[in-house]
């Protein structure tokens, strides 16, 4: 058996951990949002935990802001047929590199996959990745 404890992305590459939310969500304007569209769906705010040599600017520990745009995979679905015409609907998916470390799975990014370095924050009671 083949079990990864630690690595070191190449150039660009970052490894975040890959939190998803748990629970419901309520808004600053408490809205609270449907657990079952959230949960389960990968955080946009993860945290750094290893950066390949020519990063810049991002760190291990830093908690950064994810821009998922780039792994998006359009999808087709058949709709229903009428008058000899189908319809059909776009729906979309993701498709994010991931890597298991130590049982544990984690994103494998590139850094202009980060939008921005989070520099200072507070966590409510639910904590940062709710």
């Amino acid at each position: 058996m083949f079990k990864i404890k630690k690595v070191r992305p190449l150039f660009t590459g970052i490894i975040t951990t890959a939190r998803k939310y748990t629970g419901d969500m309520t808004t600053k304007g408490g809205i609270l949002l449907d657990a079952n569209k959230v949960m389960g769906t990968i955080n946009p705010f993860q945290v750094v935990v290893a950066v390949g040599a020519m990063t810049k600017d991002i760190k291990e520990g830093d908690v950064v802001k994810i821009n998922f745009k780039r792994y998006l995979v359009p999808l087709q679905v058949p709709g229903k047929i009428e008058n000899n015409v189908q319809s059909s609907k776009m729906k979309a998916t993701y498709e994010i590199p991931m890597i298991d470390i130590d049982g544990e799975e984690h994103l494998f990014l590139q850094s202009n996959d980060i939008e921005y370095v989070v520099e200072d924050y507070e966590v409510d009671e639910g904590g940062l990745f709710q």
